[in-house]
Order: structure tokens, then C-alpha cells, then sequence
């Protein structure tokens, strides 16, 4: 009865018909299968019963977008359950797309209960889109922004074995350039417009799109190219003499800004944020961590 009191609670001076499945002190949870809702009950009943439920849920292959609330499991009930969320290492958690994270715990969980998140592995954004390259006149488009990687809406701990990464900024795309050609003594000089290099995607898991080069009617640039998972993507090369592309950022940086060139290059995009809702974030391991923070 003392191990049992324990467990559950109760009041002084205990007796068994407390301790009903489902009636208020211990859980209707398949843990409990064994104790009975009413009737006769007896203390061989309880043998592996418990007042909380362990919920552990194990990242065994590459991931995206993976929501602890979705993957909680038949085993959950709320109110009662410690979720532990295992990355294993050599893992990777990412994202399909910037405006998406990597890992969610959203705010649906009841607030009794436990969230921990174990990563001994990546858990990194997607990395934002090269700028395309500039033309005849309009300047170099702007990197795109990087994705975040966890988004955190309750209490959470995290044991940061490994690396948490926002996406890398996407490079700029660079500056078209236009020359005058002389055509006589009496006639206006041709003009030639040529197009600046696309800039390169941000780091991330998946890497950040390339900048198109840009077109102009004597030549085109060539794009940049896609970001990889630990580094952005290099920029385009501009069509005789016109702006290279950015640098797309790596893991947690920004991205380079487009060379200018007759015109203007486009700025580098900025990183995102390693996590978002830190302040409901304790970090008993910091492990990497790579980006802003919100």
C-alpha cells in the first residue's frame, strides 16, 4: 500500500478502492490495463503500474518538418506523458521549405506534461534562394531569406548533443553592366547591356535554390548554384565584366551581396533563427548552435 501511495497519492489512512482505474488518483492509460474501474481489486493489480507515461520517440532516418505533436504515438495521453524526442547521430532533421521549421513542439500538448528533445544529430533549415542577376537597367534581385529550425511554443528541455543550423541567406544576384561601342565619328556609339551572375543558395537541408543569371540583349549571366547542407552555393559568373553573384550563406550566416557593376549588385539575404521560442528553452547541453535566436 506504502508503493502504491507512493505512486498515485491518496489520503491517509489508504484503502484500495482509491485507487480505481480512471477514478481521479490513477490513469486510464494501457500502462494501468490491469487495475479494475469498480469492483474487486487487490494490490497484485498494480505490479507495472505507473502514475506517468514514457512516450519515446526515436529519429532513426532523415527527416523533414517533423511536428512532436503529430508523432506523439498511441501510447500518449495527455496530462500524464514525458515525451523524449531521440535525433540519432548521423541524422539529419530539415525543412521543404524556408517558411517551415525543421522540428516543431507546438503549444496542443496538455501543460502537464513533459517534452525533451535529445539531438545527437543535425537539425538545420532550409537555406534561402539565390537573387537572380541583374539585367539592362534593374538592379540585382536580393538574396532570400534562411529558414528557422525549431520552433518552440511550451515549456521544452533540450539536450544539444550535436548541431542546431538556420538556413543560410541566399548570395545577391550581381549587377548588369553596359558598355558603349563607337560606331563613328558622326553616329551614337552602340550600346551593350550584359547580365550579372545569379547568386548562390543558402546552406541548409534542403539548400537554398540558385539565383537564374540575368538577361540582357548582348549576353546572359549564369546561374548561381544550390546551397549543400554545410555550405551556400557560389555565385554566377556575369556576362563579359557584369557582377558575380553573391555567396549564399552557410550554416547560421547570411549571404554575400551581388557585385555591382554598371548597376547595382542585390544584397545578400540574412540567416534565420537556430530556434524560435527560446525563452521556453532550457539547455542542459548547448551543443552547436548556428543563427539567430527569437
Amino acid at each position: 500500500m506504502t508503493t502504491i501511495a507512493t505512486e498515485f497519492g491518496g489520503t491517509v489512512p489508504h484503502s484500495l478502492n482509491e485507487y480505481y482505474r480512471g477514478g481521479g488518483l490513477v490513469p486510464n492509460a494501457p500502462a494501468n490495463s490491469a487495475i479494475p474501474t469498480s469492483g474487486q481489486i487487490a494490490i497484485g493489480n498494480f505490479y507495472g503500474a505507473t502514475n506517468r507515461i514514457s512516450v519515446p520517440l526515436t529519429i532513426s532516418t532523415n527527416s523533414y518538418n517533423y511536428d512532436v505533436y503529430t508523432n506523439r504515438g498511441p501510447t500518449y495521453v495527455a496530462g500524464i506523458s514525458d515525451i523524449t524526442v531521440t535525433v540519432n547521430p548521423g541524422i539529419t532533421v530539415g525543412s521543404t521549405a524556408t517558411p517551415t521549421y525543421a522540428m516543431l513542439v507546438p503549444s496542443a500538448f496538455n501543460p502537464a506534461d513533459t517534452i525533451t528533445i535529445v539531438n545527437n544529430g543535425l537539425i538545420q533549415a532550409m537555406g534561402g534562394a539565390g537573387g537572380a542577376g541583374g539585367g539592362a537597367g534593374p538592379p540585382g534581385v536580393a538574396g532570400g531569406t534562411g529558414g528557422s529550425a525549431i520552433y518552440v511554443n511550451r515549456p521544452t528541455v533540450i539536450t544539444n548533443n550535436g548541431t542546431v543550423a538556420s538556413g543560410g541567406g541566399g548570395g545577391g544576384g550581381g549587377g548588369g553592366r553596359q558598355t558603349n561601342t563607337p560606331t563613328g565619328p558622326k553616329t551614337p556609339p552602340a550600346i551593350n547591356n550584359y547580365g550579372g551572375g545569379g547568386g548562390g543558395g543558402g546552406a541548409g537541408f534542403n539548400g537554398g535554390a540558385a539565383g537564374a543569371g540575368g538577361t540582357a540583349g548582348s549576353g546572359n549571366g549564369t546561374p548561381g548554384s544550390v546551397g549543400t547542407s554545410p555550405a551556400g552555393g557560389a555565385g554566377g559568373a556575369g556576362s563579359n565584366g557584369a557582377g558575380t553573384g553573391g555567396t549564399g550563406g552557410g550554416r547560421g550566416a547570411g549571404g554575400a551581396a551581388g557585385n555591382p557593376q554598371t548597376w547595382a549588385g542585390g544584397g545578400g539575404g540574412a540567416t534565420g533563427n537556430y530556434i524560435v521560442g527560446n525563452p521556453f528553452v532550457t539547455w542542459p547541453v548547448t551543443g552547436t548552435r548556428q543563427g539567430n535566436v527569437a
